[in-house]
């Protein structure tokens, strides 16, 4: 054996390893079948171009290559057949089957002297010389896989799933190299002393070698990196151990010493592989999974990253970004949905699913309590296929982002929960300012009112002094009577303002809802009176008897009707009173009957109304639409505190510029 031997070796080895794997799968598979037979034909092929390089003689030489050629003549229909099985295309079937024929035909063929004349020996050993019957095998060979091969280039641009692409585009690569380094060899059989370069076809099985190892071409999962391993060193020892031969042989120089030579070199080849196995080792686990080794640091950092933000869109964003980036994917999302199974684990999407149509084969769960979703993943930029341990670190990858989730949701209820409490905090503050100082004016003016009682309360006497003594005829006397009726309708309002300052008096009695009302027009009169604005009163209630404070709420109606008018300002414009029953309404002619549980006061305006956006707000403390300067934003939550006391109800209808209308529900009460 000599260097020679050592490329037909190596690809006897690659095949017949490649055809044990394949009659390992081919149980209820058709496609690993036809492929173990195919290698096995290769195996055989290259055994006997091993043996041609170290016989001496040539009639065993011949005798050797017409039995490989026994079955290498089913090349033909098998190179085939596999094709069909491997795209799809199923209609041909028919002629591959009829083209088993052919290598039957052939079978006599391959042992007549036509076949194969004769061995020629060459620099490398001996070599078979080609025939007339031999040229006919050849052509219809090359026809076979000139047909394999288009098809294969035809299914490879029709193909749009990564998984079946890449299946395809390495089979093409692989068996279409090998086959055009073997149809090299015809130059040899001619005669030329050229070395055969179907002897290299180790190199296209080694590239589906890492094919089946990278992406499963085959669908086989036992070519693992073990098996790499020792196959390397297999290579390697067996390129040293006959190196180490060779140039002992010459070192030596005598064939007595021929048996020394080898145990030498195996000893040699030995202490070669026990010192270098864990370095080799390392170097094909770093040489083929580098790009695996530099992913799997990439989604690490990522999965540490995104554990440090507290945005669920930033999470989103961020992990679609780098994973596009670090994979090259055409598509890539994260998918929310309603509600995940606790038992949904990772898929690979396919053409009947409608996410295909989007663009995304992979779906890995994403087990979050507070945002469920998916993790789609498109096609890879090289169209290569997700390997198993991606997928492993992918959803490692997704279990962080769902913790992610997690604590981006608890976060936000944190910071939200922080945010509003400061803000109740500086709500109640001022809430309690302004109260302390809505207390200190309602005792200053309660006191306002007291003293102002006396002299007016004189006032009053002195005139009706007069007007009693006075002729009914005379022009005085009239006057009197009209500054004396002034004068009471004075002290009705300093009497209403002194009811409404009375806050603190919690005590509730019987009372007519009618009488807070006019207290709070008669206090009100002198900030319409001289405006263009008419009050309208639809007082229609049978029973207006409720359980109330008098004072709070003649309170609720200034304010109702205060902001009533500022709505209206100097504009013409209409306020409208309306009091009944529950059930009727007051411009009908129905009335309520005494059943009736409810009384409503319903009062509506012309004014420039309440924008809807504003109108969930407007009974919050501290709220309004006013100018600075015109209003504090406590008159409503005051009236809806003390609508809330005497366990009545309040609500507001509006739409921007089309009037007000507040509609208060008092339970009713009998008498």
């Amino acid at each position: 054996m000599d260097i020679y031997s050592i490329p037909p070796l190596l690809s006897a080895i690659i095949l017949f390893i490649l055809f044990l794997m394949g009659a390992f799968k081919s149980k209820g598979s058709p496609v690993n079948l036809l492929f173990s037979l195919i290698c096995l034909i290769g195996c055989l092929l290259n055994i006997d171009k091993t043996f041609l390089t170290v016989v001496a003689d040539e009639k065993l030489a011949i005798r050797i290559s017409r039995i490989d050629h026994l079955f290498l003549v089913f090349i033909i229909p098998l190179y085939f057949h596999f094709t069909l099985l491997a795209t799809g295309y199923k209609k041909l079937l028919p002629f591959a089957k009829y083209g088993y024929v052919i290598p039957f035909l052939l079978l006599p063929l391959t042992q007549h002297p036509q076949y194969l004349t004769h061995m020629k020996r060459h620099f490398f050993g001996f070599f078979g010389i080609a025939g007339p019957y031999f040229y006919l095998f050849g052509v219809l060979s090359t026809l076979s896989i000139a047909a394999s091969i288009y098809l294969l280039a035809k299914r490879l641009r029709e193909e749009t799933a990564s998984v079946k692409k890449t299946r395809i585009k390495y089979i093409l690569l692989s068996f279409g190299l090998a086959a055009a380094v073997n149809h090299f060899d015809i130059f040899t059989m001619k005669g030329y002393a050229m070395y055969p370069l179907g002897n290299f076809v180790f190199i296209p099985m080694c590239l589906l070698g890492y094919s089946i190892l990278r992406h499963d071409v085959m669908e086989w999962k036992i070519f693992l990196n073990k098996g790499i391993v020792l196959s390397a060193l297999l290579f390697i020892s067996t390129g040293f151990f006959v190196g180490s031969a060779i140039f002992l042989k010459r070192l030596f120089d005598a064939p007595a010493h021929t048996e020394l030579v080898y145990v030498t070199a195996m000893i040699l080849t030995f202490f070669l592989v026990y010192f270098s196995k864990e370095r080799v080792q390392d170097f094909l686990v770093q040489f083929l999974q580098q790009e695996f080794i530099r992913n799997s640091r990439a989604l690490k950092d990522l999965s540490f990253e995104i554990l440090m933000l507290h945005s669920i869109e930033d999470i989103k964003k961020t992990v679609a970004a780098r994973l596009s980036k670090l994979f090259a994917l055409q598509r890539c999302a994260i998918k929310m949905v309603p509600k995940i199974d606790a038992t949904e684990a990772v898929s690979v999407i396919y053409e009947s699913d409608m996410l295909w149509n989007d663009g995304y084969r992979l779906s890995i769960p994403i087990h979050s309590k507070a945002h469920p979703s998916f993790l789609l993943l498109g096609e890879k930029g090289n169209m290569s296929l997700y390997a198993g341990e991606e997928v492993e670190f992918l959803t490692i990858l997704a279990n962080h982002t769902a913790l992610s989730f997690d604590n981006a949701k608890a976060y936000k209820k944190i910071r939200d929960f922080s945010a509003s409490l400061e803000k109740l905090v500086h709500e109640r503050t001022q809430a309690l300012i302004q109260s302390e100082s809505l207390a200190a004016v309602g005792r200053l003016a309660a006191g306002v009112a007291h003293e102002l009682n006396n002299p007016i309360a004189g006032v009053m006497s002195t005139l009706e002094f007069y007007t009693d003594h006075m002729k009914e005829q005379s022009d005085i006397r009239d006057d009197l009577l009209f500054s004396l009726s002034e004068l009471r309708r004075a002290k009705d309002i300093v009497k209403s303002l002194l009811d409404a300052s009375r806050q603190k008096d919690e005590t509730k009695e019987l009372i007519d809802i009618y009488h807070p009302l006019e207290d709070a027009l008669k206090v009100l009169y002198n900030q319409y009176k001289n405006k263009k604005i008419v009050i309208t009163k639809n007082f229609n209630a049978e029973h207006s008897l409720i359980m109330g404070n008098g004072p709070r709420l003649c309170q609720v109606f200034i304010n109702i009707v205060k902001n009533s008018i500022d709505a209206i300002g100097d504009n013409d414009g209409r306020i409208t009173i309306d009091v009944f029953n529950e059930g009727g309404l007051p411009d009908t002619a129905q009335q309520q009957k005494s059943s009736a549980r409810s009384i409503i006061c319903r009062i509506s305006d012309s004014g420039e109304g309440i924008e809807i956006k504003n109108a969930k707000d407007i009974f919050k403390p501290f709220f309004t639409t006013k100018p600075p300067g015109k209003g504090i934003g406590l008159g409503l939550f005051i009236v809806h505190e003390i609508i809330k006391d005497h366990k009545a109800a309040i609500d507001m209808e509006s739409g921007g510029g089309k009037g007000a209308v507040f509609r208060l529900s008092f339970p009713c009460r009998q008498q």
